[in-house]
């Protein structure tokens, strides 16, 4: 290898390695977004639906002694609708349904939905498909108050037989707010099982740019 040869090397090296150093440090132009997202998390158990009846005493009488029970119950697991409203016109709709294959499991909710700056109002309800019976008042809850139809136990009565309403999702929640929306920032609305209600948490800056 001659001379030239071994300066030609040396020269090429030094232009690579130069090379690398520039790629490394050079300014990268992001195009980013200002656009603020609006995130829904939660997780609940869903409510037992159970219908309840009395047996007439010709079906008691086709049964064997020790099936013989004057009320039979008949049960199914609530779904819901989840529904997200900005100044009043929707932007997201969605049936929420619990895991498994009876969809007795827990349910969960996960969006993320973006948001321009600015004030708006915001509203997400999440209401059970079933309708109330005549004899269940209507259950609302929201971020600032809590149950407004809850008796001394903590329980619901759905035909006279809807347990475990301190463990299950109410009925009917509803967030609404008028905020302010600051760039690039994160809402959060989630599921309260304390005050049985959805509660917003606002002031996040994590929102990807």
């Amino acid at each position: 290898m001659t001379i030239l040869d071994r300066t030609a090397g040396a020269a090429l090296g030094l232009a690579a390695t130069a090379a690398i150093v520039w790629g490394a440090n050079a300014p990268i132009t992001v195009h980013g977004s200002d656009q603020a997202i609006l995130r829904l998390a939660w997780s609940a158990r869903p409510e037992r639906i159970e219908n309840c009846r009395q047996q007439s005493d010709e079906e008691l009488a086709r049964l064997p002694a020790h099936m013989r029970q004057p009320v039979v119950c008949e049960g199914v697991s609530a779904q819901y609708r989840l529904t997200v409203r900005r100044e009043g016109s929707v932007v997201a709709e969605q049936i929420v349904r619990g895991g498994g294959l009876r969809q007795d499991r827990r349910i969960y909710v996960f969006h993320e939905l973006p948001l321009d700056p600015g004030e708006s109002s915001i509203e997400v309800r999440f209401d059970r498909l079933e309708p109330d019976s005549p004899s269940e008042p209507a259950e609302e809850t929201n971020h600032e108050d809590g149950p407004k139809a809850e008796d001394e136990h903590g329980q619901r009565g759905r035909n006279g037989n809807r347990k475990d309403a301190g463990e299950t999702v109410p009925a009917h929640l509803v967030f609404d707010r008028r905020m302010r929306i600051q760039p690039r920032e994160v809402i959060l609305v989630t599921y309260s099982p304390e005050h049985r209600a959805l509660v917003g948490i606002q002031g996040s800056t994590h929102a990807p740019r």
